[in-house]
């Protein structure tokens, strides 16, 4: 009798899609999800929020550890190297899989390959952002400043390669105007050099913009996303504004190749449930992220990403830029 019951129950867990050697998962440690980026940033800001709702859920811990370097190198290639388990994941945007690796001639990771993606959260809002000492409050002035100026202004990124550096470029191409670049370690830094004047413009998550606008440390002159958010209506896009550009990037996570479909398929279930939490919604809108009307499957996840893949490797050769600009 005790044979049948265990026979009954290897066959309804099987039947469930989860491997009995991962019956137990995640019970017996916590989960370390991996931000390639520097604490306080927009990422970080989501990805702690996600991660408490996701916790809650699954009824184990997850911890975050901040692997910042290299605009996200580092980090993501920590998480590809990493025990194919389920007890590393990496939460992370577009920039470390869907661009960087389009200017290395000999990338740290295969974005593809080393990966199994679990799901997407969204996409952040990214604005241009100024420093209020430059005289122009539309994007069509600043355009204007910058032909008037070519070289003169500067912007900063979260590095070399970021998806911050990239928009700006294929902004400035499609504006015909010439701003340096000026690298940093982080979201953080890079808008506190505009806030501080050390920087004139950057193109960063619009979240972290919220408070310094109201107090008139920064102005906001543009989004770039196909309609206005919802959180700060007064922005006009890009393209409301003559510049026929949308920029967003995906947020999501993602675990080590290898990793076994049946931990996979389990925290898919999980993530978008998550999504499709009305609490976590708002709390998710609130720190910044755009979430998606719904979750994806693992299949279609890995279409989704190779689509990136090419999208942002099209866009980045077809505006000649460089690592180095």
């Amino acid at each position: 009798m005790k044979l049948l019951v265990k026979l009954i129950w290897c066959f309804l867990t099987l039947a469930g899609g989860f491997n009995l050697a991962y019956a137990d998962y995640p019970a017996d440690r916590p989960i370390k999800m991996i931000v390639p980026y520097p604490p306080g940033g927009g990422t970080d800001n989501v990805a702690r929020t996600f991660a408490k709702f996701l916790s809650d859920r699954i009824k184990q811990q997850i911890i975050i550890e901040n692997r910042a370097g290299a605009s996200g190198v580092v980090g993501s290639e920590f998480v590809a190297r990493a025990a194919p388990d389920g007890y590393t994941m990496e939460y992370t945007v577009g920039d470390t899989h869907s661009v960087l690796p389009h200017f290395f001639a000999k990338p740290r990771y295969d974005p593809l390959k080393d990966f199994i993606p679990v799901g997407v959260v969204g996409s952040m809002p990214n604005a241009l952002i100024v420093n209020p000492k430059i005289p122009a409050t539309t994007l069509e002035q600043f355009i204007q400043l910058a032909k008037a100026n070519p070289g003169k202004y500067t912007y900063s990124t979260w590095g070399l390669g970021s998806g911050a550096h990239i928009r700006t470029e294929a902004f400035n191409d499609l504006a015909k105007i010439n701003m340096l670049h000026i690298p940093y370690q982080g979201s953080g830094p890079s808008f506190a050099a505009v806030v501080g004047g050390q920087v004139d413009v950057t193109m960063a998550p619009l979240s972290l913009a919220y408070g310094h606008v109201k107090s008139g440390g920064v102005r906001v002159l543009g989004v770039d996303t196909l309609q206005r958010v919802p959180e700060a209506p007064e922005v006009p896009t890009f393209t409301e504004q003559g510049v026929p550009i949308t920029l967003a990037f995906w947020q999501g996570i993602l675990l080590p190749a290898k990793t076994p479909q049946a931990i996979v398929n389990y925290l898919n279930r999980e993530m978008n449930a998550v999504i499709a939490d009305p609490e976590a919604r708002a709390a998710l809108t609130k720190a910044g992220v755009i979430v998606r009307q719904s979750g994806m499957t693992p299949q279609e996840l890995t279409v989704y990403m190779q689509s990136e893949f090419n999208r942002w490797g099209q866009l980045i050769k077809a505006n000649n830029i460089k690592a180095e600009q």
